[in-house]
């Protein structure tokens, strides 16, 4: 069998390995993984990466990204289209604002700012923070738990939970209404954890999501 010609990214990760050899050895969460971080995962990380992605597939036909992938297959366009117009809709206020909000935990946790600080000045200028408060979730958000539970059952260090947590506390205080971690809040404690760079969020709320959307789709 003639040698499976490697693309650049594959090969930049897997070297000279056939992609033959790759695909029946590393799971579909392994090589998402190692493509996104252009590392191997440590232990405990491929466990918490499939759960994000496992919690973040679907949440309901009436999500920004379902309702127009929905009417797009409607109106008869194709999958593609349809998904994609749905992919669209993820920005700073539907999966997008995981990216800001690893930026903003890595801010603190390297002390360029104090968390009240940091609450005030998002309050100030009636911004919204991201990672934080849901349409749905009004006291805690299950799925974020359940990411924290699994990040300290497998040995990571909770100083990225802590730091949410407090500006979740602070928010309350200066608000005056419980903003509790959302989803994008969980994932960018998670994988500010692994110590990823913020620019890969949103490669993982989209790969996320895309099962689910087809799903909507086929289901119209």
């Amino acid at each position: 069998m003639a040698k499976t010609i490697v693309h650049n990214e594959l090969n930049a990760m897997w070297g000279d390995r056939d992609h033959l050899e790759v695909a029946q050895t590393k799971s579909f969460i392994e090589m998402i993984f190692e493509m996104l971080s252009e590392r191997e995962p440590k232990e405990g990380e491929l466990k918490v990466f499939e759960l994000i992605l496992n919690l973040n597939i679907d949440h309901g036909p009436d999500t920004p990204s379902a309702v127009p992938t929905i009417a797009a297959a409607k109106e008869g366009r194709g999958i593609g289209e349809a998904v994609g117009i749905g992919l669209h809709q993820i920005n700073a206020h539907h999966g997008g604002a995981v990216e800001p909000c690893m930026e903003l935990l890595y801010k603190v946790e390297r002390g360029e700012i104090a968390v009240e600080e940091l609450v005030s000045e998002y309050l100030n200028e009636g911004k919204r923070m991201p990672g934080f408060g849901h349409r749905i979730y009004k006291e805690t958000d299950p799925r974020t738990q359940l990411v924290f539970e699994t990040l300290e059952e497998n040995g990571f260090s909770g100083r990225f939970i802590e730091i949410a947590k407090s500006i979740a506390a602070e928010l309350e205080k200066q608000k005056g209404i419980p903003l509790p971690i959302n989803t994008d809040g969980g994932i960018a404690v998670a994988l500010c954890a692994f110590g990823w760079e913020p620019k890969l969020a949103n490669a993982v709320f989209i790969i996320a999501r895309v099962p689910g959307l087809c799903a909507h789709y086929i289901n119209s």
